[in-house]
Order: C-alpha cells, then sequence, then structure tokens
C-alpha cells in the first residue's frame, strides 16, 4: 500500500495523512515500481550499503544502545527533486529528495529535507543511500533504512533513524532483519512504533511472508507477528496477523491511532478491515454498516471488489476508515466510496456515501476535510477536488485543475492553506502547488534544495 498512485494501479488506496494523525508520509518501494516499471527487488539490491550524513553543524550522537554509522560522502547525484512532501504548519515541513529523473533510484532515495518557509527553500538535514520510507510529525521524524551490503531479493536488513530536533541530530537503532521486502513504518511516540513487510520477489523459506515487526523501546528490540500459516513453528513468532483474503490481494500495511489500537485492511471480495487493542498481537474483525447509499449496479454481485483506506486523527480521538467498491479492468479504481468515521475507537461508526470514487483524502479536524476524486468509472483522467465543513456528510467541488490532483499526496495544515506533491516519475520531473483559498486555486511552488 502506498502513498503514490500510478495510471496503472487498481488495488485498495492507502490515504497519505499529516502530522496531526498517526500515519505517516512516505514513498515506498513498491509505489515506485509501479510508476517505474522497475523490478522492486532489482531496486532493493541497487543500496549496496547506508551512509548517513547530517546537514553541516549537526552531529549523529551515539550511546550504549544506539549505534550511529559512519559520516561519508552519499553516493546519490547533488541535483535533488522533491519526491514526499509532509507539511506540518503553513511554513515548515519534510521530505524526502531523490534525483530529479526519476527512474530506478528514487526506491533506494538520497536525503531528508525540512523547509521553514513554506516550502520554498529546502535544506537537507539527512543524506542515507537506502531510503525506503519516513513518518514525519512536527519536530520528530523517523526514517527506514536498508543495509544493501546486508539484504538480499528475500531478506532484508534494516534500521531506523529518529530525530526529536527537526533533524539537527539523529539517532539509529539497531539493525534488524525482515523477511520479504519493508513497505511502511510508523511510529506513534519515541517508544511506539511498526515496520510492516510485505512478499518479495526472493524464493528463500519467509520471502512470500507478510510480517508486522512491532517495538515498545524505540526499536532496540522488536517483536515479528505474521499470519499462523507462516509462523513455521518459530516460538519467537506470533501468529495473529489475519490471513490475506482469499482471491484478493495481501493484507495492507496497519495505521495506529495511539500505541494500543490500530486497523488493517485488504482487497478483498468482503470488506477487509480489522482491528488490534493490544498494539499489533492479535486482530478481530472490525464490523461496519452496510455500505450507504444506492445498491451497486456491477452484475453479477460476487464481481464487486472491495479495498480499504484510512486516515486518524489523534487530537480528536477518530479514525477513518475509506472503504472502495466495484470493478477493475487494472486501468481504474473502483467506482463506489463511502466514508466511515469512528470517534470512540471503532465502538460505533457513522457512514457517509461519498460523491465520487476516492484516490486521495485528507482533514485538519473533525469538520473540514478535502476529497480528490476520480471519474465516474473510476477514471484516472478526470479527477476532481471536494471539500466538506460538516466532517463528511456533505460535498462541494472546489476545482478541476487536473493536472495538478494526479497524487495520494493531499496535505492541507489549515481550513485553507494545503499542498499538492507529485514525484517525479520516469522522465517526468515532480512538482509542489499550494493553495490559501481551501482549494479553489493553485500555484506552483519553484522548491530548491540545497
Amino acid at each position: 500500500t502506498d502513498t503514490v498512485m500510478c495510471g496503472s494501479s487498481s488495488g485498495p488506496l492507502r490515504d497519505s495523512i499529516g502530522p496531526r494523525r498517526v500515519s505517516s508520509c512516505c514513498v515506498t518501494l513498491a509505489a515506485l515500481v509501479r510508476c517505474t516499471g522497475v523490478d522492486r527487488h532489482t531496486l532493493a539490491k541497487m543500496s549496496v550499503i547506508i551512509v548517513l550524513l547530517p546537514a553541516a553543524g549537526c552531529s549523529i550522537p551515539g550511546s550504549a544502545n544506539v549505534h550511529p554509522l559512519p559520516s561519508a560522502k552519499s553516493s546519490g547525484s547533488t541535483a535533488s527533486a522533491l519526491v514526499s512532501v509532509r507539511m506540518v504548519s503553513g511554513a515548515a515541513g519534510w521530505g524526502l529528495a531523490g534525483p530529479p529523473a526519476g527512474g530506478a533510484a528514487l526506491a533506494i532515495g538520497t536525503s531528508v529535507v525540512r523547509t521553514t518557509d513554506g516550502g520554498r527553500h529546502w535544506t537537507t538535514v539527512l543524506r542515507a543511500d537506502g531510503i525506503l520510507t519516513a513518518d514525519f510529525h512536527d519536530s520528530d521524524a523517523w526514517v527506514l533504512l536498508v543495509v544493501g551490503s546486508e539484504s538480499t531479493a528475500s531478506r532484508q536488513t534494516v534500521l531506523v533513524a529518529a530525530t526529536a530536533d527537526g533533524g539537527a541530530t539523529w539517532q539509529t537503532t539497531p539493525r534488524l532483519g525482515i523477511d520479504g521486502v519493508a513497505t511502511s513504518l510508523q511510529f506513534v511516540d519515541s517508544s511506539h512504533g511498526w515496520v510492516f513487510a510485505e512478499p518479495s520477489g526472493g524464493g528463500a523459506v519467509g520471502s512470500q511472508d507478510t510480517t508486522l515487526y512491532g517495538t515498545v523501546d524505540g526499536g532496540q528490540q522488536w517483536q515479528a507477528v505474521k499470519p499462523a500459516s507462516q509462523v513455521r513453528q518459530n516460538p519467537h513468532i506470533r501468529g495473529t496477523l489475519p490471513e490475506a483474503c482469499p482471491g484478493g490481494g495481501p493484507i495492507d500495511a496497519p495505521l495506529f491511532i495511539d500505541s494500543q489500537t490500530g486497523w488493517l485492511g485488504g482487497f478483498c471480495q468482503r470488506v477487509f478491515l480489522y482491528v488490534t487493542r493490544d498494539g499489533g498481537l492479535n486482530w478481530t474483525p472490525q464490523p461496519l454498516p452496510a455500505f450507504p447509499g444506492p445498491a451497486s449496479t456491477v452484475s453479477p454481485a460476487t464481481d464487486l471488489m472491495y479495498g480499504v483506506g484510512y486516515l486518524s486523527h489523534p487530537v480528536t480521538n477518530e479514525f477513518i476508515a475509506f472503504v472502495h467498491r466495484g470493478i477493475t479492468t487494472g486501468a481504474n479504481g473502483l467506482q463506489d466510496s463511502a466514508m466511515y468515521k469512528s470517534r470512540d475507537l471503532g465502538a460505533s461508526w457513522s457512514a457517509v456515501r461519498l460523491p465520487a470514487a476516492l484516490l486521495a483524502a485528507d482533514f485538519v479536524d473533525s469538520e473540514h476535510g478535502w476529497m480528490i476524486g476520480l471519474g465516474p468509472d473510476g477514471e484516472l483522467g478526470h479527477l476532481s477536488l471536494f471539500a466538506t465543513l460538516d466532517g463528511g456528510r456533505s460535498w462541494r467541488l472546489r476545482s478541476r485543475q487536473l493536472d495538478y490532483f494526479f497524487t495520494r499526496e493531499l496535505n492541507f495544515v489549515d481550513e485553507t492553506t494545503g499542498f499538492i506533491a507529485v514525484g517525479p516519475v520516469k522522465d517526468n520531473p515532480g512538482f509542489l502547488v499550494r493553495t490559501t483559498d481551501g482549494g479553489a486555486s493553485w500555484l506552483p511552488l519553484n522548491a530548491a534544495i540545497n
């Protein structure tokens, strides 16, 4: 599940969400594979060794439990373009920067950057060969790195670099060996975090597993959780992760609203949504009300597929599940979308039919939100921006500037100010646009990266 959406993608949509929420802004390996057409395992092996290089004047402090990597010159190109952006206010934000031409090198990234002037200028705060994904908050950030020299197509060695001071200093966790390929990272505080790994193209035992790795001590130790069918009598692995839906797709990375409560979904012939209330150790099906609005016109009904995306807002204790319904040929999204909102950690839900099939969404509080909608048949070539002032009960069309909406990174910071970032894909450079009128109009920002 990814925060980059490409024209050929047909699976469930995971919604990228901001710093007031639990989830991360990330660019994942799987997303870039769909955009570039390059095999994900070829991309992963391109990272030979990780080197961390803080910006000038910064240091990577070490301790008995934190192992800094030696400073060295990054092997990446000095020319960079924004690959992914998460603004935390109208002025401040984080991003990942990579080669401006796109292509295979995007999968490993080159640097973490930060802005304090609304996205016009970006300063490199961390250079690293091997960036897979990141979780950005206000002044805190966590970056997942792959150690290429210790990784194969079947198994990766990763570590987490973390900062609590806006990137001035970084600490790294001990190395973690994972089965498959890491696609998601989330931390809800300095202690509780999760790495999610999906099946890879390798042939070794464990390479086709789906695994959630959780930590309660900031990454010093990790507990692996897999579906029961993938435990193989290993006493150190819990077999409580849901099994993938038969005839559907692999399960998606979970989203946690706090250290204990989280949800995960999947692509299936039914609504596939599970909840945990013990930090990911155990999962149970999450009941939801019936899909609201008119019945689907798809016949027979057994051809219907469902996907689930999600947002969370820990300040208001809200969790939103976006359920998508329809059929796909691989060149379109599912045709119908509904929004399910819970304010009591999943005990009760409200359900609203959305005005269009959903590509991306963002909320800044309980009432003010925006969504990018697909065309009538899930068409990716006819996109529009909608806004709500009443928590999603009603929506109004705000803009049809189609070129700006082909993205998963819809990022509002208040009721009027929002950003959309489109990373470079193949030979097309990325760009960053901003609105100050709630999405009615958008202007490009000429982002300079130092």
